[in-house]
């Protein structure tokens, strides 16, 4: 069937039109379209579906997976933008406890965006990271292909909207309204949110290294929350400032006495044992693979489900792949590669 591609209102009025309310933004990453399945109307994919608060900042999500906030002025200085980038990567990790991975933002990530009736979009801005900034405007104002034409073969329409953005349960957005998850991450560390989020991208990506450092920082804080609450619960002040002491109780240490006191169960200490020593063999010794990111994946949701975080749609590292399959002849170069 004919891809029948159809603006119901004109994507040129993101640089044509001299009114609009002015925003900062950027995507979920890879991109998203929080539908049953993509349409053929561009405009879809910017229409704000939802508005989250997060910590007193409204959020407007759009259906492709834009992420906005008003923008009056208060985003002028170095800090301020950071602030942002946390506001958005406090979301993310919600959006990351009900199964959705996404990179991390940064400050080089967030541009100027413009709202204009129900829509919003990012049309330029500054950088080399278009992918989730003004490249999803440039994709959606991206004509159709039919290239089955060269071959005799009409009809096979190519539109790389289709390829970009992958569809995903529009239910989601009532899941991450309460930030409850998120909110739990905070309570441990003000950054635990973005190192999460960053765990859980890096390990979706199979980005070896990055995921194991950033699973064993994640379980290694809930370590340290855990360990501060059995040492605060001593009565003798003297032994607690000893057990303060980390260079005597490093963090193999502390597992062994929180396994002791039944702190941990048995189960969870191999784990974090198994993940830590994952973690030491990449910084000692340069050697990482996808089992052990995989043991530092299940780790991190094990003690975050120990720690009253629900994991129950947080992604696991997966072992997938896939293939376009074999040619019907396999032909050699007609150059010089072996």
């Amino acid at each position: 069937m004919p891809l029948n591609i159809r603006e119901s209102l004109p994507l040129s009025r993101f640089i044509y039109e001299p009114n609009w309310t002015p925003l900062k933004g950027m995507y979920v990453l890879p991109l998203r379209f929080f539908g049953s399945d993509r349409t053929v109307d561009p405009n879809d994919y910017l229409e704000v579906v939802r508005v989250v608060s997060v910590s007193g900042t409204d959020v407007a999500v759009t259906r492709g997976g834009g992420l906005f906030v008003r923008d009056r002025g208060q985003y002028k200085s170095r800090g301020a933008i950071d602030d942002l980038a946390g506001t958005f990567n406090f979301l993310l990790a919600e959006f990351a406890l009900q199964g959705l991975a996404s990179h991390p933002v940064t400050d080089v990530e967030i541009q100027d965006a413009k709202l204009i009736g129900r829509h919003a979009s990012i049309t330029g801005g500054w950088g080399s990271f278009a992918d989730r900034t003004w490249g999803p405007y440039v994709l959606l104002a991206s004509p159709k292909r039919d290239l089955g034409v060269p071959y005799g073969q009409p009809g096979n329409d190519y539109w790389p909207v289709n390829f970009y953005w992958t569809p995903h349960d529009p239910r989601i957005l009532d899941r991450v309204a309460d930030l409850g998850g998120a909110t739990r991450l905070r309570e441990f560390s003000p950054t635990l949110p973005t190192l999460f989020v960053a765990a859980v991208y890096h390990a979706a990506r199979h980005d070896l290294a990055e995921s194991i450092v950033t699973a064993w920082i994640v379980c290694e804080e809930l370590v340290s929350f855990l360990w501060d609450e059995y040492v605060s619960s001593l009565p003798e002040k003297d032994r607690r400032d000893r057990l303060n002491d980390n260079r005597t109780y490093s963090v193999s240490v502390q597992l062994e006495v929180l396994l002791t006191v039944a702190v941990i169960t048995s189960q969870l200490y191999k784990l974090l044992h198994d993940a830590r020593k994952v973690r030491n063999d990449l910084a000692h010794r340069a050697l990482m693979g996808q089992d052990a990111a995989a043991t530092s994946s299940r780790a991190m949701r094990e003690i975050l489900r120990h720690a009253g975080v629900s994991v129950d749609h947080l992604p696991g590292y997966s072992f997938s792949s896939g293939s376009i399959g074999a040619p019907r002849v396999a032909l050699e170069p007609d150059f010089d590669f072996k």
